[in-house]
């Protein structure tokens, strides 16, 4: 009771500083207030590219809308800026874009819009980044390789004979195989793509073998250019040649492989991996992900451990393949690349 008093009373000593409403006031109310848009995209999802044959199915809904717009832009590989959109006057758009064998990302813009009282437009949006197919082909492999690392099969496998899975080539390939039937290059649709196997002993020469692959081209049906290679040389000092070496490791993004010849602890000579992540030079640190890297043999065969997210800096690249008759080469995959 001392409470509810001591209380009042405080009340009573504040100045009452609210307006009364005359009759000609108007009374305001929670209906008046116009509820905000919101939009969402059911489809495509987050990190998707285009379907098959270059098109691009776009889902939305809205709450509080009149009209959804999709806007889908992008610049083709000459630079030029492109634009399609497609507007629902409802609260809900399914449409299909039809682009035809493109191999750009493209950033899509959903836009809901409503109408006030006063016939203001009030409109909300939200964007998603489309991948390229090249893009998604990456993050397929590297999905690919983080399941395989948690299953006993790659984990630790058989490395002695050139089919076995554990052999860091057939590993990195098997990446590649896996989904390269839905690709093809934009400048020879018609041909089937493939890796490269490694060059031969004799065509490396006078290098160790496994300093490169096969020399092919998008014309034999390799999607693959090289970045940057680094063959010892004997003309240099070795500062002068570990700065050569150092150069090809900062040029790594994620997507590259890698094929080298050098003693890397585990190994000493031939070995292939593929990175998935760019270089980072505030750490100087590489991520990759490869097989037969480590090993150990059992009654007398080779086993190799796969690796997933490895971690090294360039620094140590360097002083795996800075040696005579060592070296290494960076491979990355074309730009063109679509899904037919």
């Amino acid at each position: 009771m001392r409470i509810v008093k001591r209380l009042a009373a405080l009340l009573s000593a504040i100045p009452f500083c609210f307006p009364v409403l005359s009759s000609a006031d108007e009374e305001f109310h929670l209906a008046q207030i116009q509820p905000e848009p919101y939009v969402t995209i059911e489809t495509p999802e987050i990190n998707a590219t285009y379907d098959k044959g270059g098109t691009l199915r776009v889902t939305a809904s809205g709450i509080n809308v009149d009209s959804i717009e999709a806007v889908l832009t992008w610049s083709d590989p000459n630079g030029m800026q492109n634009m399609m959109s497609m507007m629902a006057h409802m609260d809900i758009l399914d449409y299909t874009f039809q682009l035809e064998d493109i191999c750009c990302s493209a950033l899509l813009t959903v836009t809901g819009e409503v109408a006030d009282a006063s016939g203001i437009i009030l409109s909300k949006s939200i964007t998603r980044q489309i991948l390229s197919p090249k893009q998604y082909y990456i993050n397929c492999m590297i999905e690919l390789a983080e399941r395989n690392s948690k299953q006993e099969r790659y984990r630790f496998a058989p490395a002695e004979r050139d089919t076995d899975i554990g052999i860091c080539k057939n590993f990195v390939m098997r990446l590649f195989d896996t989904f390269k039937a839905d690709y093809r290059m934009l400048a020879y649709p018609e041909l089937p793509m493939h890796m490269p196997l490694n060059n031969s002993k004799a065509a490396c020469a006078p290098y160790d073998y496994g300093i490169e692959w096969r020399p092919e081209t998008a014309e034999d049906g390799s999607p693959f250019e090289i970045v940057r290679q680094f063959k010892y040389n004997n003309d240099l000092s070795s500062d002068e040649n570990a700065a050569i070496a150092r150069e090809l490791m900062h040029q790594v993004q994620k997507g590259d492989f890698l094929q080298m010849v050098g003693y890397y602890g585990g190994g000493n000579g031939p070995h292939s991996l593929f990175f998935i992540q760019d270089y980072d030079p505030d750490s100087d640190k590489l991520h990759w992900t490869d097989s037969n890297m480590r090993g150990k043999r059992i009654n007398g065969e080779r086993w190799g451990y796969m690796q997933f997210d490895a971690e090294a800096t360039a620094e140590w690249y360097v002083k795996v393949f800075n040696m005579k008759k060592r070296g290494a080469t960076l491979y990355r995959l074309r730009e063109d690349l679509y899904r037919p």
